[in-house]
């Protein structure tokens, strides 16, 4: 199996935190699913692991004495002289089958770990969305999480390569893979599937939202008096969609409507009174009222 059936290979980076339990959970399901499929990588695996650990315990080295005793009563004494080389080989060889038997086990217990892992594309981004608000409006589903503002560049800290691998064998749709590149701020790749997933049958406020969010948040000015457009169909869809109210109130501020955005501020949390969203909104308002 070539690389470009499993797709692309984990870093020493993504490994080494992988066995540290330090990756982000989707990130570590993605990673599974690679390792299953990989030798390569799995034997990059077993080389950390034997890195991490090298050393063999007091426990490990009584017991592999033992058997090395046991070993030499069931020889001849004629085999005498050899005995001197059988602990090291024997430890070799013993070191050899451990490593063989924890890599099988581990394969073993990813395989039953996948029965937790995301089952599709809109789960991968419902998890990372969890992990991180990308900026002040509000996509589609995503659970309220404070902004963190940042100094310089931003890093992620998440794999974005490894989990649109992920994506493709998850068979992601137009508005789940422009849902994925709108979290990485890839507003070039985000957009143009937003608008496909538009123009299907059946698209629905949430991807007239998530479009109005890659419109508001890209910067491009042309793009600005769309975002707004775009929330406001998807309140026409659902008149109580609270992302699309929230956003419509955000673009409102942005395009310096004070009056507009404190109406509907009111009108949001008319719809959401007691979420953390809500407490977020009622600090805006308050803010345009002084």
């Amino acid at each position: 199996m070539s690389d470009r059936d499993h797709g692309q290979c984990l870093t020493d980076e993504t490994l080494t935190e992988y066995l540290e339990g330090g990756l982000e959970p989707a990130v570590k399901a993605a990673s599974e699913v690679h390792l299953i499929s990989c030798d390569e990588c799995r034997n990059q695996l077993a080389f950390f692991m034997r890195v991490l650990q090298p050393d063999v315990t007091l426990e490990e080295a009584n017991s592999v004495k033992a058997i090395a005793a046991q070993w030499g009563k069931k020889t001849d004494n004629r085999a005498m002289p050899q005995r001197k080389l059988m602990f090291p080989r024997l430890l070799v060889a013993l070191a050899s089958v451990a490593a063989v038997l924890v890599i099988s086990v581990m394969l073993v217990w990813i395989v039953r770990e996948r029965a937790a892992e995301p089952k599709s594309a809109s789960e991968v981004v419902q998890l990372l969305l969890t992990q991180n608000r990308p900026f002040e409006s509000r996509m589609a589903g995503e659970p309220h999480r404070p902004i963190i503002r940042t100094r310089g560049s931003e890093s992620p800290g998440v794999s974005y390569s490894l989990l649109a691998g992920e994506m493709t064998r998850l068979s992601a749709n137009s508005h789940e893979m422009g849902r994925f590149y709108l979290l990485q701020k890839d507003f070039g790749r985000a957009i143009p599937y937003l608008e496909i997933a538009e123009r299907e049958v059946g698209a629905g406020a949430a991807v007239h939202n998530d479009l109005g969010v890659a419109y508001l948040e890209s910067g491009n000015a042309a793009q600005l008096e769309k975002a707004g457009s775009e929330f406001l169909h998807a309140l026409q869809e659902d008149k109580s969609f609270a992302a699309a109210a929230f956003n419509l109130a955000l673009f409102y501020e942005r395009t310096n409507a004070g009056a507009q955005a404190e109406a509907q501020w009111k009108r949001y949390l008319e719809l959401d009174a007691n979420s953390d969203w809500a407490t977020e909104a009622w600090g805006r308002l308050q803010g345009l009222s002084h």
